[in-house]
């Protein structure tokens, strides 16, 4: 009986340990379409035989838990590569609205240089020309609302990203408080030799997603992963989050601050934030000021210019353009500071006829500014930086999503759940629980007929 009841023992657990595994690779089956999720795989351990003498007698087989099939490595990868996608993403966005603003257009600041320098080398043929002149005054003002249309194109774009700074700033806060309240609930399942299941595949998903808003550092602490922005401010540690917080400072920005009020807007990196903010407090401000100048010493050469001749009523010139006396807002602010076009100064002598000025006026389309650069050749260098920055920002948001594929498809091939390997698994746990089922149902045979054996010779 002790035999037979040994026996039995071992099947019961052999048929215990088959239908545990069959019930994790139905659940993979399951879930092979679930994002994030990770394969799990039974953990089978031989028991200890038990050894009477010379004899060794095996104890069977026990379904310890079940493992998930992980790869740090990668994880890490795809967490690095997700930062730096979401980082060119978000540039690439931004420039795609600023770019159209500075391409070839009946509008564009360059096409309206041209005009006004081409209606003011048509007033040289008649500079009496009550037309010519009004053409002059028209060109001057269409080139002006260039600039200030170019310029505000960009403070709005500006402006708009500081909105995205306070989204991203509320995302990352509401996923650092979910990542910190599962750290206690996997801490206590892998305290007791458990796997994390399905608990730290939530858990990776949401370090995924706040990788995408801005550039984390993921370590394993005692209480669970503890998460850390770029510079090393924590943001997850153990049970606890630490929220970020947003301000306007007085730059009209949106700056963020950590847990102690420290400002750390520079040093936030990566992700939709950190491309955000790069392009907001970099790219934008680089190229507002490169317009700026363009428009401010523009300016300043045609009213110099101007100020060499002498309008129809025989006056020396007075300024075309008004500008700002600093750089700063040039391109913004710049009008025309005359309307009345007698007061454009064709003439080098004073007398109505003369055209000799215009000439002044036309050498600046071909003088270089201080900048070192003449009008047109200045903003051409604009226009071809906003292109260049717009194809770097595409170049590597089409790299990084390549590399993330190849990542993604790594880790699937390790963590991912494949039917046809799931489906033999199914057939070789289903065949082990047979035939322990049917050892067990042997076993129930052999009690019976002993209990029989036994009621015959008591008769």
């Amino acid at each position: 009986m002790g035999s037979l009841g040994s026996s039995l023992s071992i099947a019961v657990q052999s048929l215990n340990a088959a239908s545990g595994s069959l019930q994790a690779t139905n659940n993979n089956i399951a879930n092979a379409n679930t994002p994030g999720y990770t394969r799990q795989v039974p953990i089978l351990e031989e028991l200890a035989p038990v050894n009477e003498g010379n004899f060794s007698a095996g104890s069977g087989v026990d379904l310890k838990g079940y493992q998930s099939v992980r790869d740090q490595l990668l994880q890490t990868q795809i967490q690095q590569e997700t930062q730096a996608q979401s980082g060119a993403n978000a540039q690439l966005a931004s420039l795609q609205q600023i770019q159209p603003t500075f391409t070839t257009s009946t509008q564009d600041i360059g096409t309206e240089m041209s005009a006004l320098f081409s209606s003011i080398s048509s007033l040289s043929t008649n500079p009496t020309s009550s037309t010519s002149r009004q053409a002059v005054l028209t060109a001057g003002q269409n080139l002006a609302t260039a600039f200030n249309t170019a310029s505000n194109t960009l403070t709005s774009q500006q402006s708009g990203l500081n909105t995205q700074v306070s989204q991203d700033v509320t995302q990352i806060n509401q996923l650092t408080q979910q990542i910190a309240a599962l750290n206690p609930q996997i801490a206590e399942l892998t305290s007791s030799g458990k796997d994390g299941g399905t608990l730290q595949d939530q858990q990776n998903q949401l370090v995924l997603q706040l990788s995408a808003l801005t550039s984390v550092s993921v370590t394993q602490g005692t209480d669970g992963e503890e998460l850390s922005t770029g510079n090393g401010m924590p943001l997850v540690v153990g049970s606890q989050s630490f929220s970020l917080q947003t301000t306007t400072g007085s730059d009209g920005m949106t700056h963020v601050l950590d847990q102690n009020g420290t400002d750390i807007t520079s040093s936030l990196t990566g992700g939709d934030l950190g491309g955000t903010i790069q392009t907001r407090d970099t790219t934008i401000p680089g190229l507002l000021g490169q317009l700026d100048t363009l428009a401010n010493q523009f300016g300043a050469a045609m009213n110099a210019a101007q100020a060499m001749g002498y309008d129809q009523n025989g006056n020396a010139g007075q300024n075309i353009f008004t500008i700002p006396a600093t750089v700063a807002g040039s391109a913004a602010s710049i009008k025309m500071a005359i309307s009345d076009p007698t007061l454009i100064a064709a003439s080098s002598d004073g007398t109505a006829g003369s055209n000799g000025n215009l000439a002044n006026l036309s050498a600046v389309q071909t003088t270089a500014l201080p900048a070192g650069q003449t009008p047109g050749n200045a903003y051409a260098s604009l226009v071809f930086q906003v292109g260049s920055l717009t194809s770097n920002a595409n170049a590597e948001s089409t790299a990084t999503t390549a590399s993330l594929a190849q990542l993604n498809t790594q880790l699937s091939s390790v963590s991912g759940v494949s039917i046809d390997e799931e489906s033999a698994n199914l057939i070789t746990y289903q065949q082990a629980y047979e035939a322990a089922a049917r050892v067990v149902s042997t076993i129930q045979e052999l009690f019976t007929v002993t209990m029989s054996m036994g009621t015959a010779a008591a008769e």
